[in-house]
């Protein structure tokens, strides 16, 4: 069953269009879901051998020991609730990436940022930058990147602060400053890549 849209649960008159382009931002992988998953049942399992040691251990079991165990055991299963919150609250964080005809639409599950196409100078899609035969941790999917037309542009969303960065300013006069949004997938560039295409204004100054 698909996940609902990011934006699904928005007020009608404060949400993307009808027609806009959204894909999911920042929710972990499966891959890393299955790696997580491994990592708490690996210490579910530990807990459950420690609080069974303290509690049903041989009667020649040295008191000392037991008390150990216990304590160990609380620890671990400590952290197995932990990073049971986390995972559950990774799995229902709403964030997400919107593209209509009037604006570029950001949420992080209460906050929810608008960009007018009037306050940016470019939209583009940048593919991550890999070395032949060379093993890296850079993520395959492409970002999207948002050039503002000018620096106070940047000021007037301090929401966005964290997805600042620098790089080439996308025309002469331009800031070098940038929102940058990661994608999930190479799937996800794809149909921001044609959301551009149909809904970006043209940007020629």
């Amino acid at each position: 069953m698909p996940r609902p849209s990011p934006f699904a649960d928005l007020d009608a008159t404060e949400k993307p269009a009808a027609d806009a382009v959204i894909v999911e931002l920042g929710r972990p992988t499966r891959a890393a879901f299955g790696c997580f998953g491994l990592t708490t049942l690996f210490l579910a399992v530990i807990a459950l051998a420690a609080v069974g040691y303290a509690v049903a251990g041989p009667p020649s079991s040295n008191t000392a020991l037991r008390w150990v165990a216990a304590v160990l055991g609380g620890v671990f299963v400590l952290l197995v609730g932990v990073l049971v919150v986390v995972a559950v609250r990774a799995n229902r964080i709403r964030q997400g990436l919107a593209v209509d005809a009037d604006a570029v639409w950001w949420r992080s599950d209460a906050v929810l940022v608008r960009l007018p196409w009037t306050d940016l100078a470019a939209a583009e899609l940048v593919e991550p930058v890999h070395i032949r035969g060379l093993r890296s941790s850079t993520p395959k999917a492409p970002s999207v990147q948002l050039h503002p037309v000018d620096e106070d542009t940047l000021k007037r969303y301090p929401r966005l602060l964290d997805a600042v960065t620098a790089g080439e300013p996308a025309a002469p006069g331009r800031p070098s400053l940038r929102f940058t949004f990661r994608l999930l997938s190479t799937a996800d560039g794809e149909a921001v890549a044609a959301a551009l295409d149909r809904f970006r204004p043209d940007k020629t100054s």
